[in-house]
């Protein structure tokens, strides 16, 4: 087993994480007790899936692993976004949601640290976890995460999501 934790966000305006990685699951929470939401997550060589939030409120995970990157669907088909990331191992770089409307992904991973920042330099957030080494792909799926259900949980920013970068 191994950890991802950190801050996505800054002190003010940002979310805590903290995620147990075992074989074939990743479990934790982002936020806090009474802004937060549960990450329960299964996954194998080919997929990841599971849910963002909690029962009622929350988000499906639906992605496909090809090699080094992810792709599919947070949500659901109306409401949801699209996800890519791609990684060398050390970059990490995708998009989650359409050319106009979402945020882009710039991370970096290395020596068991992901830093970078998901959004654009004036609307966005910076990352800063930490991880396993052998885990960048997944420690940015939880920093993507974490910032889209920050953005879809947050009523006074739900617009920024919809029209920034």
């Amino acid at each position: 087993m191994s950890a991802i934790s950190g801050r996505v966000g800054g002190v003010i305006g940002g979310f805590s994480v903290s995620c147990t990685v075992a074989e074939g699951s990743v479990f934790g929470r982002m936020g806090g007790l009474l802004r937060g939401g549960n990450i329960d997550l299964v996954y194998d060589s080919t997929k990841i899936s599971g849910r963002l939030g909690g029962i009622i409120i929350g988000k499906d995970v639906n992605l496909l692993r090809q090699g080094n990157s992810l792709r599919g669907r947070l949500g659901g088909a109306v409401d949801g976004k699209d996800l890519f990331l791609e990684t060398d191992g050390q970059k990490i770089w995708g998009r989650v949601g359409g050319d106009f409307i979402g945020f882009s992904v710039d991370l970096h991973f290395e020596h068991g640290q992901l830093r970078g920042r998901l959004g654009g330099e004036v609307i966005g957030h910076d990352v800063n976890l930490q991880a396993s080494e052998s885990q960048p792909l997944m420690a940015a799926l939880i920093a993507c995460l974490t910032y889209y259900y920050y953005k879809v949980t947050d009523t006074g920013h739900h617009q920024s999501f919809s029209s920034h970068s």
